[in-house]
């Protein structure tokens, strides 16, 4: 069987539209070739990012040249109608809504100068992103390396950001040219099994809570909101917890990767959203906890990102 061609990918629904513009980012990230406008705008929407990040340990350049570099074409969308300028590009993360302002020199694209959102206050993602890439079975990747091959039939490494927290994730996987086609179901069970394995670590932990009586995933890795209330506000509440003892950027970035995961998985009506953040602002209005605006504002932007009435 001949290896697969853009153009079978087009024919089968598969976007391969953002393929080139994610390999040259991704490219010059790893090059190092990336500077941070850090001009607070003002709106002020693009500072939530930086401060959580360095509350977390990390550096914030770092950090982008990390997520550039690992970024995937199926997590990207162009917004060519804010690129009115020659020298500049638009590009929103689908699955955070996050947007991503890259000013490049288009003849050359030899550096990238990035201003980082994490809010969508502005409506710059829209929410048919989100059901469009949800609707796809299958996305284009560009794989760490190949870890095995019978005939057609490849698995590979990839590498996926979830919040602050890389993952290597082995995959199932078709080659197309110098990418690969892999499951799209398949990236976010992982994802969200990684999610329950951390959180069942903490119920287990010597905090002695009983894992069983707290209703967090099915088995069918989808988050249960049967009764909701206490069980997910629980739940919340101890990643948030967990995130302020960690000592160490590594420990917190798998720390918000849970929570962040764990949080955007969560399918409430608008009700429940507000009682949600209700809760967690009374809880937390008097507490001698460093940061924790800066963990309940990341907490209310990504549960705005889901299920909505």
């Amino acid at each position: 069987m001949a290896e697969l061609t853009y153009e079978d990918l087009q024919k089968n629904g598969i976007d391969t539209s953002q393929i080139a513009v994610c390999k040259r980012i991704r490219n010059i990230a790893k090059l190092e070739r990336v500077k941070l406008d850090e001009t607070e705008h003002r709106s002020g929407l693009n500072k939530h990012l930086f401060d959580y990040i360095e509350y977390c340990g990390l550096d914030v350049l770092d950090f982008i040249k990390q997520y550039l570099s690992n970024l995937q074409p199926y997590m990207i969308e162009r917004r060519k109608d804010q690129e009115t300028q020659n020298s500049f590009i638009c590009v929103v993360d689908k699955l955070y809504r996050i947007s991503v302002y890259i000013k490049v020199d288009k003849t050359q694209f030899e550096e990238l100068i990035v201003s980082f959102h994490e809010d969508n206050k502005r409506g710059i993602a829209k929410t048919n992103d989100i059901i469009k890439i949800n609707d796809q079975k299958f996305v284009p990747v560009f794989a760490d390396c190949i870890l095995s091959r019978d005939h057609e039939d490849y698995v590979v490494k990839v590498l996926i950001q979830r919040g602050l927290q890389l993952f290597p994730l082995d995959m199932p996987a078709k080659k197309c040219k110098e990418i690969f086609v892999v499951p799209k179901a398949g990236i976010e069970q992982r994802l969200i099994g990684y999610c329950n394995d951390y959180i069942r670590d903490l119920y287990t932990s010597d905090l002695q809570l009983d894992f069983d009586k707290i209703e967090v995933f099915s088995m069918l890795q989808q988050i249960s909101f049967t009764s909701y209330g206490k069980d997910t506000f629980s739940s919340i509440s101890l990643l948030i917890d967990s995130l302020c003892v960690q000592h160490d950027y590594i420990s917190k970035s798998v720390a918000d990767s849970a929570l962040v995961t764990f949080v955007q998985t969560l399918k409430l009506t608008n009700e429940q959203k507000k009682e949600l953040n209700d809760l967690l602002d009374k809880k937390y209005m008097v507490t001698s906890i460093k940061g924790i605006d800066l963990i309940l504002t990341r907490i209310k932007e990504n549960l705005s990102l889901n299920y909505s009435e």
